[in-house]
């Protein structure tokens, strides 16, 4: 009988040189059946390696904005809600809240008395309602809210590039929505459109 030959030691360091040049090292991707971000190496991926298509960043939703056309009317001489526009923002602890907004007003008659206001209410933050803009002609006028003048009863400017935000800081975060209302503490017929407010999240 013939006596079986084992390979010798050369050959088999050969065979396994060989599996190892044929299989390469291979190293599982932690995704399945794809590939996750930390599957890629830290610059691997160049923007010409990706298809114009391919990523979609986020909707940017920086501030939220609601707009009434109107015409609205009141001869209440306390601010009254007479349907918006308003607006709800989610502020994190630590958050503050600019405001900002746009009215076209006008008061008919009333003589000397004669007013329209507009007014911005939160009922935790600004309960009170403080005057944000006024309107003494009987044209139509556009305002825009002013810095720091929430809590003066300012007038507003008629010039949006001297206008600005109004920044609140709420006491504690939760969602928080504030709204533009209208008085007449004059005399006269007062009459408002094309109301907007912005609302917006500063941290």
């Amino acid at each position: 009988m013939s006596k079986r030959r084992l390979p010798s030691p050369a050959m088999l360091v050969a065979i396994c040189a060989l599996v190892v040049g044929l299989t390469g090292s291979a190293v599982a991707l932690q995704g399945k059946n794809s590939v996750k971000s930390n599957d890629i190496a830290p610059s691997a991926v160049k923007a010409s390696d990706i298809h114009k298509l391919a990523v979609h960043p986020p909707a940017l939703d920086l501030f939220k904005t609601k707009g009434v056309v109107g015409p609205l009317s009141t001869a209440s001489k306390t601010p009254v809600d007479l349907g918006g526009p308003s607006v709800t923002v989610k502020v994190p602890q630590g958050g503050l809240v600019a405001i900002y907004a746009r009215v076209t007003g006008q008061v008919n008659g009333g003589g000397g008395n004669a007013s329209a206001q507009v007014h911005l209410f939160e009922p935790t933050v600004l309960p009170n309602s403080p005057a944000i803009m006024q309107f003494n002609n009987q044209d139509p006028q556009i305002r825009f809210t002013v810095p720091g003048q929430a809590d003066t009863g300012a007038g507003g400017v008629a010039n949006p590039a001297r206008g600005g935000f109004l920044v609140f800081s709420p006491v504690n975060p939760g969602k928080y929505t504030f709204q533009l209302r209208f008085s007449n503490p004059g005399a006269g017929a007062a009459t408002f459109s094309n109301a907007g407010l912005w609302a917006g999240v500063v941290q």
